[in-house]
């Protein structure tokens, strides 16, 4: 058997394989920083396009969280049942790069018929119609929510739409060379029982520059890259360079790993939070409910009265996006009406309530 000490090249070749690997799992995964940050950020993007979406299909609309998973690019859609309508977006500005949705064309027959009850359930133009309101509304939404994170002008247009009889008839290959994709399924909801799945896929690499965004890491990503590039320029130099090199790494590495001090990280929950303060969130005052059987309500005529669930002087219930925050007693403020909050959760739960 022999043995002996590796050579410098055998010693940079492992290095270099090694980093070479650690670079493709970064580029094929998310952290779990990054997966929270995304989630975060659509599920109130999304949120609030509730309003305008419920005087679209003219019913109470609400938008879910959304999961998030990374797959390859064979794979994105898959879940998908065909046929489906296909979306191609783009995103520019500050951030910038391709995003692909689908939905199950059955669901957006149901999502037609509410918008638009005379339509026929074949007419797939007015289905397309429908569809591109739907996404432009939620979309603008996210595309709000990006500028005021950036404090610049973030903008997501439809490329174009197409329905897809069979999901291997969708050459995604053809409209990107990316590789890896984020997906986020999140789903619309309606009152009255209606739904629609949603599969949202942007590229890994997209989606770590929006995480970046919004948890500050960007700045330190640029110093990680710089340090690596000193690092390759150090295995080319003589010895003296390399240990004045190590001099200058010794003094970079503090900064590069502030991020993990407990201080740091403190403050940067309130900034994020603060980011998203001019956000704008659909608020509702409940007066009450109440369940009536067809007849009943085929009986209603005008100067009827539908008593509802709760007492006379009982507070109503405040809700935002549907989320039960507070209740309080109504009241008259010149020829409006207004609401007296008289009891409202924590700032801490309200804020759990609003993901």
């Amino acid at each position: 058997m022999v043995t002996g000490n590796l050579s410098s090249d055998e010693i940079n070749g492992l290095l270099n394989r090694g980093e070479k690997e650690e670079k493709k799992m970064a580029d094929t995964s998310l952290s779990t920083i990054e997966n929270e940050a995304l989630t975060e950020l659509f599920s109130v993007a999304l949120g609030s396009s509730s309003a305008v979406l419920s005087l679209l299909l003219s019913d109470q609309v609400t938008v879910s969280s959304p999961n998030l998973s990374v797959k390859p690019k064979t794979e994105i859609m898959a879940k998908t049942q065909a046929p489906f309508f296909v979306l191609l977006g783009e995103y520019t500005g500050d951030v910038s790069g391709i995003q692909f949705v689908s939905v199950n064309k059955e669901q957006v027959q149901a999502l037609t018929a509410m918008a638009d009850p005379e339509s026929a359930s074949e007419d797939t133009e007015r289905q397309f119609e429908i569809l591109q309101d739907i996404m432009q509304q939620m979309y603008a939404s996210v595309s709000q929510t990006f500028s005021a994170l950036l404090e610049s002008e973030v903008s997501h247009s439809l490329s174009g739409m197409d329905m897809v009889e069979d999901r291997e008839d969708f050459p995604a290959a053809n409209f990107t060379a990316e590789e890896w994709f984020a997906e986020a399924a999140f789903q619309l909801k309606a009152q009255n029982g209606q739904h629609a799945e949603f599969y949202m896929c942007i590229p890994v690499r997209l989606a770590k520059q929006m995480a970046g965004i919004l948890t500050g890491s960007g700045e330190e990503e640029e110093l990680e890259e710089t340090q690596d590039m000193q690092f390759d320029s150090n295995n080319e130099s003589n010895s003296q360079n390399k240990k004045e090199q190590a001099v200058t790494s010794q003094n970079i590495q503090p900064v590069q790993f502030s991020s993990f001090d407990d201080s740091p990280a403190a403050n940067t929950e309130p900034n994020n939070l603060n980011m998203l303060m001019d956000i704008p969130l659909q608020v509702t005052v409940e007066l009450g409910r109440t369940k009536r059987t067809v007849k009943e309500i085929l009986g209603v005529s005008q100067g009827s009265i539908i008593e509802l669930d709760k007492l006379a002087g009982e507070p109503v219930d405040i809700l935002v996006n549907d989320k039960l925050i507070a209740v309080g007693e109504v009241v008259v403020i010149d020829e409006n009406f207004g609401v007296r909050v008289t009891d409202i959760l924590s700032t801490e739960e309200r804020i759990s309530k609003l993901r």
